[in-house]
């Protein structure tokens, strides 16, 4: 007896649910590879992302408190000086700050140089010889070397800066972490002082800090870095609220200025700025969220000014650049060229508010679990639908599901939890599902017409036979004819 021959043998990776199974293992890899490189949103998300942050979330709310003293276009031009502004200049404008007793005037420019003392140093020069001479003990001598100290001192901007933050008292000054040079680390004692945030777990990391000059520093009220993290696309999403820098956390001009404002709560503020390895994502304000004051209004306004003191008095005052050209070319989600100052300002907003968003710790084991979840489902339920259009309702129910809770744990927890990877596995097990039974169908077809092509249809009996047979012809059949009335046939 001969055995009949056997098929070619089967195994799992000719196995028909291979491709759900890994169009399912795409979507989780993809989650998977969102949480291990920092959270959502990722390279596929951000234009998503950029989309809800800026256009589908409510936007901050405007902020009272909060005042931009900008040095924009028109002060430029009323000063008839070019950038950077000479320390003579922002001493009368510090001077006209404290006039109108600000909480807090939050600086966001570097002086870590002093101006050129050529002119200086030779008229220190002159009255010191003045005074070895003799002369300056006569009266004439004695008023040219008083007349010539004072000019010096109107010409040394260095003090009258320093001279200028003291009167303010509450100067918060900025800083640069410096990415490829070593910098100088300030000493114990210095108003930039590190935090206590585990530093190895911060996301943005520096080899030295270039600090503001020492009497500055030492005039200043507090200190904290200028840097913001800038994506691959060069968009800003996050904000470090510190920096990594000799294994010591630094902290940002907003974190600084809000630890100085409200030390007693110091925990909660630095449990926010923790978040996200110290880099959370940002809520975006609504435009004109702050309000503005140019420095031209601030210099010709005078000590006296109640307008300006209206303005300024008790509020937390933030002075920077907006002039064209010289604020950088900042990007948010959905907007351009944004000055840093504004940035700053509304990182503190968000920190003092906790109103930043999360993408890691328990959102991003949320993000991994759901994902997971929703394939899962589809992988179980579409065994169970009958037709192919029950198993595209599944998906498409399943897509919309996936979709709403993303955006409730965005809109009111505040996480964000990636999209993409759920909704890439879902399309592709739906279309290994529709290839599958799409094969199916035509294998059923096929078999059907194999399987009724063996038995061969009855023929019909000829024509003339069944005539023979004596079956009468069919009326109207051709060669027969119908019997005419009167004939003879009939």
């Amino acid at each position: 007896m001969t055995l009949p021959a056997r098929g070619p043998s089967s195994s799992w990776l000719s196995s028909p649910a291979l491709p759900r199974w890994l169009g399912a293992g795409v979507g989780l890899l993809l989650a998977v590879g969102a949480a291990v490189t920092g959270g959502a949103p990722g390279a596929g998300e951000r234009t998503l992302y950029d989309f809800t942050a800026s256009r589908l979330l409510p936007p901050l709310p405007p902020a009272p408190d909060l005042v931009l003293v900008e040095v924009d276009d028109r002060a430029l031009a009323m000063l008839g000086e070019r950038w950077p502004l000479s320390r003579a200049t922002w001493a009368k404008a510090f001077q006209a700050l404290a006039a109108s007793r600000p909480k807090a005037v939050v600086v966001d420019i570097l002086f870590d140089a002093p101006e050129p003392r050529d002119a200086l140093d030779l008229g220190e020069d002159v009255l010191e010889r003045l005074r070895a001479s003799g002369l300056a003990d006569t009266p004439a001598g004695a008023s040219l070397a008083q007349e010539l100290e004072a000019r010096l001192y109107a010409q040394d901007g260095d003090a009258r800066l320093t001279e200028a933050l003291s009167s303010v008292g509450t100067v918060i000054l900025g800083s640069v972490a410096l990415a490829d040079e070593p910098g100088g680390l300030p000493v114990p004692g210095d108003p930039l002082s590190p935090v206590p945030l585990k530093a190895d777990a911060l996301r943005l990391a520096a080899k030295g800090l270039s600090t503001n000059m020492a009497p500055l520093r030492l005039a200043a009220w507090g200190s904290g870095t200028l840097n913001v993290l800038l994506d691959a696309d060069g968009v800003i999403r996050r904000y470090p609220y510190a920096v990594r820098v000799d294994g010591k956390a630094w902290p940002s001009l907003a974190l600084a200025t809000a630890l100085r404002l409200w030390p007693e709560r110091a925990e909660a503020l630095l449990r926010v700025a923790a978040i996200d390895d110290g880099s959370p994502l940002m809520r975006l304000p609504a435009p004109e969220w702050l309000p503005r004051v140019s420095l031209a209004d601030v210099l010709a306004a005078g000590p006296s000014s109640v307008g300006l003191d209206r303005v300024l008095r008790e509020k937390t005052v933030f002075v920077g650049v907006t002039a064209t050209g010289l604020h950088g070319q900042s990007t948010l989600p959905g907007q351009l060229a944004v000055p840093g100052v504004e940035i700053h300002a509304f990182a503190m907003d968000n920190l003092r508010t906790g109103r930043v968003l999360r993408a890691m710790g328990p959102a991003r084991l949320v993000g991994l679990v759901e994902t997971a979840l929703v394939l899962g489902v589809l992988l179980w339920r579409r065994g169970r639908a009958r037709s192919l259009g029950a198993v595209v309702g599944l998906a498409a129910g399943l897509l919309v599901a996936h979709t709403a809770f993303v955006g409730w744990l965005l809109a009111v927890p505040g996480w964000v939890v990636p999209l993409v990877p759920a909704v890439v596995g879902v399309v592709l097990v739906t279309l290994a599902e529709t290839v599958e039974r799409t094969e199916d169908l035509q294998r059923q077809r096929g078999a059907l017409k194999r399987l009724f092509g063996r038995f061969p249809r009855e023929a019909p009996p000829p024509r003339r036979a069944a005539q023979d047979a004596g079956a009468p012809p069919a009326d109207g059949e051709a060669g027969t004819s119908r019997a005419r009335p009167g004939d003879p046939r009939s």
